[in-house]
């Protein structure tokens, strides 16, 4: 069960609850840093769509819900952060850098480059990296096993309880490792473990509903015991909301949380944005520019 306040905690575990206007100001650096990341990394790409519809998810996850010291990465009392949907990763390095897992700098550096630290599929050389990631479905099964072993530890030796985030594509609950994971955390009573779905309608082939319909995609959770929550994904306030709702124990005892974050993928870049064509890609020196403009205004 996950513990809504820091009782108990070693100094220095912090969670860093920004208030609205700097998670806003957080959101626009971290779609310029994505932009800029693109630019300079070792393939001139990265999977900006998926990236940019995550940003303030993130900004909220890492700036106000996650209990984590970046100076001490492997803190056993820290919450578990997983990027199932690993080759968005970049949207996971801005926002880990901008809380302090590395330099800044490494992120237009490091991407994408021979034995960089930030590859465009999450491995573990990177600073604060949970598992690796990219192939779709794995990560809430690692997230399942993490979260039942906090849960045995807590039971067992007393530690003071931790909460496992796993950030999901809607395109990774088409695999079956996905349904089976849900189904053991329904049966085991995961409630630290929260499943959040960048809900973005499209896949690398096309619109949702037209490639593989997940509809009733609520109910599907509900079926397998899990507490379902729905969230306009680019609205901060209710993504800070309903992630506190998420983590309080009495929210819904004994069962695992999934929220539905509906979100626009490409969102803040206006040729981007509910584009097919934007899952992944190289920006010219034109597009450039102008998304830059379109996301610091």
């Amino acid at each position: 069960m996950i513990d809504s306040g820091d009782a108990g905690l070693e100094p220095g575990a912090i969670r860093v609850p920004a208030d609205a206007a700097t998670l806003r100001r957080l959101c626009v650096e971290f779609r310029r840093d994505l932009l800029e990341l693109t630019a300079r990394s070792g393939t001139g790409s990265s999977h900006l769509g998926g990236e940019l519809s995550l940003v303030e998810i993130l900004a909220v996850l890492f700036f106000h819900t996650l209990r984590l010291d970046p100076k001490i990465p492997e803190w056993a009392g820290r919450d578990r952060f997983l990027l199932s949907k690993g080759h968005a990763s970049a949207a996971m390095y801005v926002a880990m850098a901008w809380r302090g897992f590395f330099p800044r700098e490494r992120l237009f550096d490091s991407f994408n480059r021979p034995h960089g630290i930030l590859q465009e599929h999450v491995n573990m050389d990177t600073p604060g990296a949970e598992i690796p990631t990219g192939s779709l479905g794995m990560g809430l099964s690692a997230g399942a096993g993490m979260a039942w072993g906090a849960r045995h530890r807590v039971r067992q030796h007393g530690v003071p309880p931790v909460g496992v985030f796993a950030v999901l594509s809607d395109g990774e609950c088409t695999a079956g490792q996905t349904w089976e994971a849900a189904m053991a955390a329904g049966q085991f009573g995961l409630d630290n473990l929260v499943a959040i779905v960048d809900d973005n309608d499209r896949f690398v082939t096309g619109p949702r509903n037209r490639v593989m319909t997940l509809e009733p995609f609520a109910a599907k959770w509900a079926a397998f015991g899990w507490h379902v929550a729905e969230v306009d994904g680019h609205d901060l306030p209710a993504i800070v909301e309903v992630l506190a709702q998420a983590r309080r124990p009495e929210t819904a005892p004994g069962k695992p949380r999934v929220i539905l974050a509906h979100t626009v993928k490409g969102k803040g870049v206006s040729f981007m944005e509910a584009s097919d064509g934007w899952h992944a890609g190289n920006l010219t020196a034109e597009q450039y520019q102008a998304a830059m403009a379109e996301v610091t205004r």
